[in-house]
């Protein structure tokens, strides 16, 4: 009798495990991609604490290049944070503002596809890699209201004309006035190195 008792009891807790996870959001996670396809996949947290607010300002100031598939990890992470604030209901149209900073090694993923193809070496050329994996999600960042911009200072010391930057980019004095200015205007700061 008692291992009948016992064997309900771990039974009971098991299927209440089961279903507990599959209502948790963390557990059997339902990627959504309110804003931005394909990148930056989230759940949708209402219980958790800290949640989006309206109004918010947000800059990234990327410099570095390190990929999430083939496209820069920071524009991956500005994909994920415009979904959450717009599932949140705290996205574009309601106040929220992002900008974007690219210098250091992330400054290549600034160029038109052109001039990206022109500064990429011989053996990325064989294998057929002269196009700029970036555009595409920059695209979409930029028409979603997502402001982008490149150092002028680190396209001079990287060889690269202001020419070459992407109509998706606009060209600031330096990724210096960027942070300053933004966080003068109360952007919060995040930065990926």
């Amino acid at each position: 009798m008692k291992t009948a008792i016992t064997f309900c009891s771990v039974l009971l807790l098991t299927a209440t495990a089961a279903v507990a996870q599959e209502n948790d959001p963390t557990g059997n996670p339902k990627f959504q991609h309110p804003v931005i396809g394909d990148h930056g996949g989230i759940v949708a947290l209402p219980e958790a604490s800290h949640q989006p607010k309206q109004n918010s300002k947000v800059l990234l100031d990327i410099t570095s290049n390190s990929k999430s598939g083939s496209v820069i990890k920071g524009f991956d992470r500005a994909g994920l944070i415009l979904n959450q604030y717009t599932q949140a209901g705290a996205g574009m149209d309601n106040g929220f503002k992002m900008a974007i900073i690219l210098h250091g090694p992330a400054t290549k993923a600034a160029l038109s596809h052109e001039a990206y193809a022109e500064h990429t070496n011989a053996y990325l050329k064989d294998k057929g890699k002269t196009k700029n994996p970036n555009l595409e999600l920059m695209a979409k960042l930029k028409e979603a209201g997502v402001e982008i911009f490149v150092c002028g200072q680190a396209l001079a010391h990287h060889g690269f004309a202001t020419t070459d930057v992407a109509d998706e980019v606009k060209v600031a004095v330096s990724a210096a006035t960027v942070n300053i200015n933004l966080q003068m205007d109360n952007y919060a700061y995040i930065p990926f190195k």
